[in-house]
């Protein structure tokens, strides 16, 4: 059951979960489909954090991290343009193989109003490029390329 302060999100990606799995955890996978630049520390207490647009960065800390199914990360930003302070949030991928592919769910908690209409927009490009760039396809342009011109993004209304 979904709450009003979460987003839950579940996508079936034609790929084994480690490939899944280094993805979310590898700075020169993780920009392959989600931000410009990164810096993973996949660890408990190690550093989660990308630019998503020039100066504007994405952060927080990893909780947990079992190779291969799970990573939990707390989520903000740094930037004032976005109402959500770094580790304010926290993201919960679960990747269970099936075979030849992997089960992916997200949840993401601690998002109220627009954060909430926003970043279920965002998790649900986003999980597409993660499974186009898992299945060797091009994940096509990405969702925040507006905004890496300096553009500041619209927070929808609550």
């Amino acid at each position: 059951m979904e709450l009003e302060n979460e987003v839950r999100l579940e996508v079936t990606i034609g790929a084994p979960a480690d490939l899944v799995y280094r993805l979310l955890t590898e700075d020169e996978l993780l920009v392959r489909w989600m931000g410009m630049s990164a810096q993973l520390d996949p660890r408990p207490g190690g550093v989660f954090r990308f630019e998503i647009a020039p100066g504007h960065f994405c952060s927080g800390r990893y909780t947990e991290v079992v190779p291969g199914r799970r990573v939990v990360f707390t989520w903000g930003y740094e930037s004032d343009a976005m109402p959500l302070a770094p580790g304010s949030s926290i993201v919960e991928i679960d990747i269970e193989s099936q075979g030849d592919a992997s089960l992916v769910r997200l949840v993401h908690r601690g998002l109220e109003g627009p954060m909430r209409t926003m970043h279920a927009d965002g998790w649900s490009r986003y999980l597409e490029r993660l499974g186009a760039v898992a299945e060797g396809r091009d994940p096509g342009a990405d969702p925040a390329a507006p905004y890496q011109s300096g553009a500041v993004p619209e927070i929808p209304p609550a």
